[in-house]
């Protein structure tokens, strides 16, 4: 009896599911803690920590789920304005899927822009301006991954060699098929494509201002091409660290240390 009485007069220890919950709520802080050390801070991250900790614990906004919340943040991010390393890099990743990588060349221009050189093989027939339907896809894969550039200037540049057309040829001269095979291009890019045509401009350069020999068919290939040159608004990229993007993981230019066989990957020649 004695025995009895005096552990009636201790004091009560705390429950038993208390200790556990102020355990678990112990762990979960140094998880997050860990979480948010290793995301380098990344904005998008952190917020869906929060996100998780608020669901977990019943305080989310009034009337939404957390997968409302996750992807009214996906609309939001996919609203961000692209920057110029984005754009590349997303339209490089298109042409992996089309297997064009080694034949579209992409490159920092310099001047604060894109230059991508689109070669006639890949758009259209000897001698036509009419766009193939394997163009179709790479031209709204590339205004896909352009549009949403702030303030940008698109300009579309069409280029040939310097062989005269046939005696049947529906175009006056070079620079009349040149001509019309910028704008085809530019219509796709701002019908299909969705980019303003105000913020286009169609350039007829015709053979004046070639890349290649034209004495030579290789040299006439790399002459006919499609040349897009795009500026906007990069201020938060640097020049320097622009070119270390295109430098580290975009196709090199042929003729500049690209493999002699790059420009005929695709069968056939224009």
């Amino acid at each position: 009896m004695a025995r009895e009485k005096k552990q009636q007069e201790g004091e009560p220890g705390a429950p038993a599911w208390m200790v556990t919950y102020g355990d678990l709520m112990g762990l979960l802080l140094t998880f997050f803690i860990l979480l948010i050390s290793f995301s380098t801070l990344d904005q998008k991250k952190i917020t869906q920590a929060i996100i998780s900790v608020q669901g977990a614990f019943g305080v989310l906004p009034q009337n939404m789920t957390v997968a409302q919340i996750l992807r009214n943040m996906a609309q939001a991010q996919s609203r961000t304005p692209r920057s110029i390393e984005r754009a590349a890099r997303e339209f490089r990743s298109r042409l992996q899927l089309l297997g064009l990588e080694d034949n579209i060349e992409i490159k920092y221009d310099g001047e604060g822009g894109l230059e991508i050189n689109l070669p006639n093989r890949v758009l259209f027939d000897l001698g036509s301006a009419e766009l193939k339907p394997e163009a179709y896809e790479v031209l709204n894969g590339l205004a896909a991954s352009l549009g949403e550039i702030p303030g940008k200037r698109i300009e579309i540049r069409g280029h040939t060699d310097n062989l005269p057309l046939s005696d049947t040829s529906r175009y006056e001269d070079n620079y009349d098929l040149s001509y019309h095979r910028a704008k085809n291009v530019m219509e796709q890019m701002t019908g299909p494509g969705g980019i303003p045509q105000a913020e286009t401009e169609v350039i007829a350069c015709g053979p004046s201002q070639p890349v290649g020999d034209n004495a030579t068919e290789e040299g006439r290939q790399l002459n006919r091409r499609v040349q897009i040159r795009v500026r906007g608004d990069f201020s938060d990229e640097t020049q320097d660290q622009i070119q270390a993007i295109v430098d580290g993981s975009l196709p090199p230019t042929p003729g500049a240390g690209a493999p002699e066989d790059a420009p005929n990957r695709l069968p056939g020649g224009i």
